[in-house]
């Protein structure tokens, strides 16, 4: 089918757009559909893949039901049998190819057509190796290596670390620290040039939490408590 592997960098979403886009369309039909029974959301499943599927995309000029199927969906209707001949199989297949060039196009143009919004907010930024720059994680996604109470008040960037490696037009790889777990190379939109001042900065990533030590035993249960939950009562206790 022609597909090609793409990597994409770490905290750059944008990489993977299409992904995206898909599962930001489906949250808001369920957040929809679901808002007066949250409980349901399982049973609207179904109908949410069925709705994406069959809906108009002004990306491909078509549903992505006959992007696939090269036909448009049935919803239900009898459709009028005509009786015609026999269609080869080397038709079929260039019919299938000219479908598939359409849709290509019809992806490029759309793509084309967003990068030249996105642009419109976007500063050109370049950096050569050896330079020193300012690196920005989301705090809220660095729960697994670390728990702060309070993320969202927390400093978004990290550093300075210094450039390795120019990757490809808009990619950089970073000195990390060996216990940071987090993939050195990063988009040139997560980068910060790096200036002598007292701009409040982490000076190093947080640390890796040892998954290796032998895991606690509780001492003795010191509180027992009964919790309501809907209908029910759910036990908890508290564990030295």
């Amino acid at each position: 089918m022609g597909s090609v592997l793409h990597y994409n960098t770490a905290y750059h979403p944008q990489t993977d757009g299409q992904s995206e886009r898909v599962n930001q369309c489906l949250e808001q039909y369920l957040r929809c559909a679901v808002q007066d029974n949250p409980k349901c959301w399982r049973r609207w499943i179904a109908m949410a893949e069925f709705w994406y599927n069959t809906s108009f995309h002004t990306a491909i000029g078509c549903s992505p039901f006959k992007a696939l199927y090269k036909i448009e969906p049935n919803f239900g209707a009898m459709l009028n049998l005509v009786v015609s001949q026999y269609s080869p199989v080397s038709d079929t297949a260039l019919e299938y190819q000219a479908q598939t060039e359409l849709l290509g196009a019809q992806l490029a143009r759309a793509q084309q057509r967003m990068k030249t919004y996105a642009d419109k907010n976007r500063t050109e930024r370049q950096f050569n190796v050896g330079e020193k720059v300012l690196l920005k994680l989301q705090p809220y996604a660095q729960q697994s290596v670390v728990n702060r109470p309070y993320p969202k008040l927390s400093y978004k960037y990290f550093g300075p670390y210094e450039i390795l490696e120019h990757i490809g037009p808009v990619a950089y790889k970073l000195d990390l620290p060996s216990s940071a777990q987090v993939h050195p190379v990063f988009h040139v939109s997560q980068l910060k040039p790096f200036t002598a001042n007292y701009s409040p900065v982490f000076s190093e990533l947080p640390a890796v939490p040892d998954l290796l030590a032998t895991k606690p035993l509780p001492t003795a249960i010191l509180q027992r408590r009964l919790v309501r939950k809907g209908n029910s009562a759910v036990p908890q206790v508290l564990i030295q």
